[in-house]
């Protein structure tokens, strides 16, 4: 046999099969999907927080009430205090959904959960008592100190909207964060500042 022919020959023999040793492997199990019974308790909580919501909504004007004297008695119907009062009233459904957005990767869930229905529970109240053109609340407010609860859930409104359209839009134009999150946290507190001032 002629020298390249042996050369040949060892290559062959040390060469290792591509074929050998390669063992196939199942593709991975796709994830179980939730349990009938999880399906039922979730359809169920949704159902009775639809009613409950519902039960609220028609009762609004008896809590936005009961509200405004609970406000009242803390703060004994002073203007400074009822303006306070009135803008948290509004500012606090906002603060809510901005805590759940915000923390919904850093706390428990079930805290996310608590919040949610907060900011929910309390959502009846606040549309019933926010000064709408058009919608008498007179009969909600009268009283000490009525006049500067409206004027404070006035100044809530913007410190509510404003930080909700003025933050994702920063985010989107890739703003610093943090300038951005500073700034509209002085738009609020001037906003809740120049409420009992005005009164």
């Amino acid at each position: 046999m002629s020298r390249p022919a042996r050369r040949q020959q060892r290559r062959t023999k040390t060469r290792p099969s591509r074929g050998r040793g390669i063992t196939p492997t199942a593709p991975p199990e796709p994830p179980p999907g939730p349990s009938p019974g999880r399906i039922a308790l979730g359809a169920l909580v949704w159902l009775v927080g639809s009613v409950a919501y519902f039960l609220l909504f028609a009762v609004r004007e008896t809590t936005a009430r009961a509200w405004v004297d609970g406000a009242r008695l803390l703060t004994g119907g002073q203007p400074a205090g009822m303006a306070v009062a009135g803008w948290l009233t509004i500012f606090a459904v906002f603060g809510l959904i901005w805590a759940v957005v915000l923390l919904r990767k850093r706390v428990h869930r079930a805290w996310l959960y608590t919040l949610g229905v907060a900011a929910v529970a309390l959502s009846p109240t606040a549309v019933a008592l926010f000064p709408l053109e058009g919608y008498r609340i007179v009969h909600l407010i009268s009283g000490p100190g009525g006049s500067a609860f409206v004027h404070g859930m006035r100044w809530a409104a913007p410190a509510g909207f404003v930080p909700a359209i003025v933050v994702p839009f920063a985010l989107l134009k890739k703003t610093p964060p943090v300038p951005t999150a500073v700034i509209a946290g002085l738009f609020v507190l001037l906003t809740l500042l120049a409420a009992p001032l005005t009164a």
